[in-house]
This record gives structure tokens, sequence and C-alpha cells, in this order.
């Protein structure tokens, strides 16, 4: 069997799982070899985010968001979400189990801790979210771990377990994740629930002179920061937070432009919209004081 036709085998497979919810579709076009073919994956508004150094990434495509996942280093590069009124809900009281993403072949670098377990545990949080992460007897400390997809954006959807694979899984420290990256999921929630759907990008920023495809080993080097593009299909806004951004930081005093944002992961990101951003989107997500990049 060719490795075209492999790949082809393994993304059907994918569409039978996505099937299963009506709201997500995935469109696989063929061209006259599947050499040639295409895949649209509906969770990326126009083309996923692309690049010749995630050449040997994998991508998941799971019901609420995709995700590459770094061959060397196990954990994302990026994830993409759609964001709708419908999927919002309430998600305090989820629960949060880390389970293995077994649509994967590249292994999480946390589950090389845990000896070969199958199932992440977490312990009883008596209502305080992600207070700590429990692999067995192997504490993993949530102070500096996190989600890069949000539970809110997805709790009011049967699907919200998805977001407890550690594909999803990302060193996000407390004091971002609690504070002006929380603070921007909010904002985003409350425009798709005024104005409907809005597309997410976001993954780590290393900072650091290497390729994609030599970064990320979590024993050797963390992300310097943190990226997250909001899009619909007239204009987009990009943010950057610093992985050292204090709980009180403002999320609208991190933008930043499509351009950094490239230059700093080395994707390209929303490449079928156009080069210039308009000031619209960032000024519904209450910052009024946009500048135009």
């Amino acid at each position: 069997m060719s490795d075209s036709l492999t790949v082809f085998i393994q993304y059907l497979r994918v569409v039978a799982r996505l099937m299963r919810w009506g709201s997500v579709t995935v469109v696989i076009c063929i061209a006259a070899s599947t050499s040639a073919q295409k895949i649209h994956i509906s969770h990326c508004m126009g083309s996923c985010p692309d690049s010749p150094a995630t050449a040997n990434n994998e991508i998941v495509v799971r019901h609420l968001f995709a995700a590459s996942i770094n061959a060397d280093s196990g954990l994302a590069d990026w994830v993409a979400y759609r964001v709708v009124e419908a999927a919002l809900g309430v998600a305090s009281l989820l629960p949060r189990v880390w389970q293995v993403d077994n649509l994967l072949l590249t292994e999480s670098p946390y589950l090389r801790l845990a000896e070969n377990t199958r199932v992440i545990n977490q312990p009883d949080l008596n209502g305080r979210a992600d207070q700590s992460y429990r692999i067995n007897e192997l504490s993993i400390d949530a102070r500096n771990n996190g989600r890069l997809v949000p539970m809110s954006s997805f709790a009011g959807t049967p699907f919200w377990s998805d977001l407890n694979y550690l594909s999803n899984l990302a060193a996000l420290p407390s004091a971002l994740r609690e504070g002006s990256w929380s603070r921007l999921d909010q904002a985003i929630n409350e425009l798709a629930a005024r104005s409907g759907e809005l597309f997410v990008v976001s993954g780590p920023l290393y900072l650091i002179q290497e390729p994609l495809n030599v970064r990320g080993r979590p024993e050797l080097v963390l992300p310097s920061a943190y990226y997250k593009l909001i899009a619909n299909q007239g204009s987009y806004v990009a943010f950057i937070f610093n992985k050292d951004l204090p709980q009180h930081a403002h999320y609208c005093d991190q933008l930043s432009s499509l351009l950094e944002v490239q230059q700093l992961s080395g994707l390209q990101l929303f490449p079928d919209m156009q080069d210039s951003a308009t000031t619209e989107l960032a000024a519904v997500l209450h910052c009024t004081s946009y500048r135009d990049f």
C-alpha cells in the first residue's frame, strides 16, 4: 500500500469519527492522483497553519479542535478551533481527567514519565479546576500546565471531554492561564454569542533561533510565550502573551500582528486571509486602543 493511500485511509477514519457530530464536517478533495489531495478541516478558517518545518508533525482532528503535534517534543505546535454560541457553557464542574490521544503515534512527554500508563487521573478538586494533575502517583504541577483549547468554549457540547486529551496540553503558567489568557477566552466566547462563529489558532513560541522540527524537548526548553489569533470572515487580530505575564495584565496590552506571530512561530497562519488586519475585530473584543500594525 502506498504512503499516500495510507494517509488517505487514516483521514477517512477521522471523517467517520467526526460525522457523529453534525456541526463538524471534514471535506476531502482528491485530485487526479492521491499525491495531490487537499484536506479541508472545519476547525480552520480556510487552510490550517503550515510550514516546511512541520512536515513530519502529526495532525490530529478531534470533534472540537485540530492540533499539529511536534514529532520531537510530542506537544502541540498549534491548535485550531471554531467557537459558536451553541457550544458555549459552564465548565467549572466538568471533570478534568487527562487521557492519551490514541489517534496519535507520537508519544506525549507526560506519558514517558508515567511508564506506559494509558489514562491520566486528576484527584478531587473540590470545585477548583486544574488544581493539580496526576499520572498514577506522579503529580504534574498545574501551575505550569493547562489547555490551549478552553473548556468554556465547548462545555455546551457532548464532546467537551475531547479537551482532556494530552494533544491539548501545554506548559501554560497559572498566572497567565488564569489571567489575561482566560479573560481573552471569555471575550471570544461573548463575541461568538453576540455575532456568530469565530476561528482561533493558538500555540507556543520558543523565541529561539531554531526551526520547529528541532524545538520543544520539554526537558531542555519550554515556551517563552504563547500566541492566539482570532478571525472571522472579514477580519483578524493577533496576541502574543509572554509566559511571565502577571495575572492582572490586560490582554489588550498583548496585541501583536499576524506578521510578528508568523515570524516567531515559523508558521503560515490564515493563508487565505488578506495581508492587512482591520481594527473592527479588536474593537469588538474591547480593545478600543488597538493600533494598526
